[in-house]
């Protein structure tokens, strides 16, 4: 059975980090000059949905400052998006946070979580929230944040026609329960497992897609009344065949399940675009299709 197809246009690849950035500066892959160019080419690809991320030191570099440049720029890749079909879902953390924010404690201090991130977030929702498919706040609810940082991000985001995905890494399943009151859907982030340099044969190749098959159902099953979706798949390798190979697992796990009866929503594939900080994504940082496109768009050109 086929799924919806995404992929993630995530800080560290697109543009690199800010810097303004805890992390940054970094470069990026040239998506800030021809993100036109590249929505067009992942539309014909056959993605349909991106994930993207909303970086916070860029849009707020300062205290209460939010930046105008940068939010033109945003809602400009949100109408350019819709014009051509690709539905946006929003990530406001992937890992990197304003310099301040970091100098105030960290997403993980409960001040910022309680003062700071909400009224980010708020800030971010009022702008852009009318054209956002959905809401995955988090690239992955850690086990180090605070509890107010969800609780303050459902607070903001909920009540809406927007759905919000509580976004965990597939190690952490048995905390699913404690996100079900709030959250519209469960999301979940999957590894292989490989090392970057691996040479996995067929058979370790099957393993892998079945612990990601099995770990799907898991989720499922975690997920109770909730539909899953998939955050993140990373195939994370230096080879780009191999990548292809890892991608090809990935997609046999996922209809597997979907064959079971798991209730799947959008899948979304990481990086859309190979960056500094990822070789092999579906479309190399030269914009060529790579075996991953092949092995997840049926259709790739």
């Amino acid at each position: 059975m086929t799924f919806t197809r995404g992929a993630t246009l995530t800080t560290a690849t697109t543009f690199g980090h800010a810097d303004t950035s805890n992390l940054g500066p970094t470069a990026g892959n040239g998506f800030y000059k021809r993100w036109p160019d590249d929505l067009a080419l992942l539309q014909e690809l056959g993605i349909t949905d991106i994930r993207l991320t909303f970086d916070w030191a860029r849009l707020q570099p300062k205290p209460g400052d939010f930046d105008g440049d940068w939010s033109d720029r945003f809602e400009q890749m949100i109408a350019a998006s819709d014009a051509i079909g690709l539905r946006v879902w929003a990530t406001l953390h992937d890992g990197a946070e304003p310099r301040w924010v970091t100098n105030e404690g960290g997403i993980h201090d409960d001040t910022v979580a309680e003062k700071w991130w909400p009224r980010f977030a708020e800030r971010v929702a009022d702008r852009f929230g009318e054209n956002i498919a959905g809401w995955i706040p988090f690239t992955s609810i850690d086990s180090q944040f605070s509890a107010s940082a969800w609780r303050n991000t459902w607070t903001t985001l909920s009540g809406g026609s927007t759905p919000v995905v509580a976004a965990l890494d597939a190690e952490r399943l048995d905390s699913v329960v404690d996100y079900l009151e709030t959250s519209d859907i469960i999301g979940i982030t999957l590894a292989h497992g490989e090392v970057a340099d691996s040479e996995p044969d067929d058979e370790r190749l099957d393993q892998i897609r079945v612990r990601l098959h099995d770990t799907i159902g898991a989720a499922a099953d975690s997920a109770a009344d909730h539909q899953l979706i998939i955050s993140q798949f990373t195939p994370h390798h230096h080879d780009a065949d191999v990548a292809g190979q890892l991608v090809a697992s990935f997609v046999d796990a996922v209809t597997g399940a979907i064959d079971d009866g798991v209730d799947l929503g959008v899948v979304f594939l990481d990086p859309a675009i190979a960056g500094p900080d990822s070789h092999n994504g579906l479309l190399s940082a030269e914009r060529a299709p790579q075996p991953a496109s092949k092995a997840y768009l049926p259709t790739a050109i």
